[in-house]
């Protein structure tokens, strides 16, 4: 079995150093903004600003809709609360000669009214290195760090689960003729949450801090003008921090197979469908999983003002739960945006997804595998007075009904929004 695990440490130098290297390639940039546009030298720079107003019924994501009265007068409280959310962004853009240089940053700072306990500073910053050789190569070297925040209904724990993450990865691409294109893959997956629930209280999440190390490849062979046959593997080991309390090691090795197709009729028709088996061998937990997955991803402009977004996947996914060691994920997402007017569109969106846990467990006089049905809809209405000026309108309404008592929630979003972007 290969063993390439690094630290998140040395996959961000690694990253960072080859971009310095890199900045001769593109020349000296100068000091001061070019008049009359958003530039510095050859930098494109795009800020840019979101702020809502949201109303939320079920703040908790609780059967009863209830949380913890914040004002200790009582044990519980209506779950209903309105929230800010304060969205600055910054990307930088770089292009030379077929190459480019992106790297963008993103805060998404949520402040509560009345339940201070779900406030939340989430912040972003990605950097991407593409390199296209006239040879055929192609290099991409990518990086992607986030201080974030599972929201409430994702995991067992109470309240808000804050997490640091970082994904640092490198592809390498060759076409070996007109029909031919191979593409090869790493990536280094760095997770922490943090034990400090933000409410004075410590979360029991030592369990899910991880670091997962994927290499793989692909092989697309074009039998037709647009439309290409692709056979792909990779091979994921996933190392814990931490033993799970009841299962002991859960390191793993995931070993995923596709075969599928890919088409690009149009830059605005595309998609990719590719079907396979995985495997997930523990180390030392009693468990294991074979079984088939699918992977769907389609983008279909249906008319010059009506787009449409299909994903849907099977797979397995790492357990959020004590005593799970995964559990397999199915489910899909629809989208669909409308122009109505040259400054007036719509969107609306469906979503799907049934969760399956392999190990029993126990809620109040239940014992049973835990089963989860999340379903998720809603629809906006947007409109820009000017290009660089958004206003929209937003409900979404999620729900999820389990096979354990006390599991299930549904929830309504009411949201007004206002956007800036330069």
């Amino acid at each position: 079995m290969y063993s390439y695990r690094f630290s998140v440490r040395s996959c961000s130098a690694v990253f960072i150093g080859v971009v310095l290297c890199f900045i001769p390639v593109f020349g000296s940039v100068p000091s001061a903004v070019a008049v009359g546009n958003l530039r510095l030298g050859p930098v494109e720079i795009h800020p840019y600003l979101q702020l809502s107003e949201s109303l939320d019924d079920n703040v908790c994501r609780t059967e009863r809709k209830e949380c913890p009265d914040p004002s200790g007068k009582a044990a519980m409280e209506d779950a209903a609360d309105l929230f800010t959310v304060f969205s600055p962004g910054l990307q930088l853009a770089l292009p030379l000669q077929g190459h480019r240089f992106q790297a963008e940053y993103r805060g998404d700072f949520g402040r509560y009214q009345e339940f201070k306990t779900e406030n939340y500073s989430d912040n972003t910053v990605k950097g991407d290195l593409f390199f296209d050789f006239p040879v055929g190569l192609s290099i991409r070297l990518k990086d992607d760090w986030k201080t974030g925040h599972d929201p409430r209904g994702f995991s067992q724990n109470v309240g808000l689960d804050f997490y640091h993450r970082n994904t640092a990865g490198a592809d390498f691409g060759f076409r070996a003729g007109p029909m031919l294109r191979v593409a090869v893959n790493y990536t280094n997956m760095v997770l922490n949450y943090s034990r400090d629930a933000g409410n004075g209280l410590q979360q029991g999440n030592g369990f899910r801090d991880r670091t997962d190390n994927t290499l793989g490849g692909t092989l697309y062979y074009r039998f037709l003008p647009k439309t290409s046959v692709l056979l792909e593997y990779s091979q994921t080991e996933v190392s814990f921090d931490d033993d799970d309390p009841f299962l002991g090691s859960v390191d793993s090795q995931v070993q995923r197979g596709y075969l599928g197709l890919t088409w690009e009729i149009t830059a605005r028709s595309q998609g990719t469908l590719k079907g396979g088996t995985i495997r997930k061998k523990f180390d030392e937990a009693d468990a294991e999983f074979s079984g088939g997955i699918v992977s769907l991803a389609v983008d279909h402009e249906m008319s010059a003002r009506t787009t449409l977004h299909l994903d849907a996947e099977r797979d397995v996914r790492e357990s959020n739960l004590v005593s799970q060691p995964f559990y397999v994920s199915t489910g899909g997402r629809l989208e669909l945006d409308h122009l109505i007017h040259s400054r007036v569109s719509t969107n609306l969106k469906g979503a799907y997804t049934r969760d399956q846990y392999p190990e029993t467990m126990t809620v109040g006089a239940q014992t049973e595998k835990r089963l989860d049905d999340t379903w998720t809809a809603g629809a906006g209405l947007e409109y820009r007075p000017q290009t660089w000026l958004s206003l929209g309108l937003r409900y979404d309404h999620s729900q999820r009904r389990s096979n354990l008592d006390g599991l299930g929630y549904s929830d309504n979003l009411y949201a007004f929004r206002l956007g800036l972007v330069l």
